[in-house]
């Protein structure tokens, strides 16, 4: 399967890393494949790490995302185990954890970003994957 294909300046603005790393631990056998996302937006990494099913993604997020394009009057809202919030409204999507607003960023940024993710998402587990350090017996 062919890798997605991203937006230089998409890339260069967010900083965006997808990457395949692969998990080991001490003592146990087996190693788990994972994939990681990782953008110059915390909030934005840390939801985007939350929705790791592409099926999740086109069932719930991106119809989601479609709506507030198509009415930008519309407010939806999301959230996640490590973002208390995110808010789709007027062509932007704000985050905010449990301090408050954090930032944000334009909409149509968001839905590429998570079309990148998603896509990123279905193609092969071990594509580039290597241990990148262990740590207390965890490799990472």
């Amino acid at each position: 399967m062919k890798r997605p294909l991203m937006d230089q300046n998409m890339v260069n603005t967010y900083a965006l890393k997808f990457e395949n790393k692969t998990m080991s631990w001490e003592g146990f056998r087996g190693k788990k494949n994972s994939k990681t996302i990782d953008t110059n937006h915390y909030c934005l990494t840390c939801f985007l790490i939350c929705w790791d099913s592409a099926s999740q993604i086109n069932d719930s997020l991106l119809p989601d995302i479609n709506a507030a394009l198509a009415d930008p009057a519309l407010e939806i809202e999301s959230d996640t185990a490590t973002v208390d919030d995110i808010i789709m409204c007027n062509h932007l999507v704000d985050f905010y954890d449990r301090q408050g607003y954090v930032n944000s960023i334009p909409l149509k940024d968001f839905k590429e970003i998570v079309t990148l993710w998603r896509d990123f998402l279905t193609t092969r587990p071990l594509n580039g994957a290597k241990i990148y350090f262990t740590f207390f017996g965890f490799s990472f």
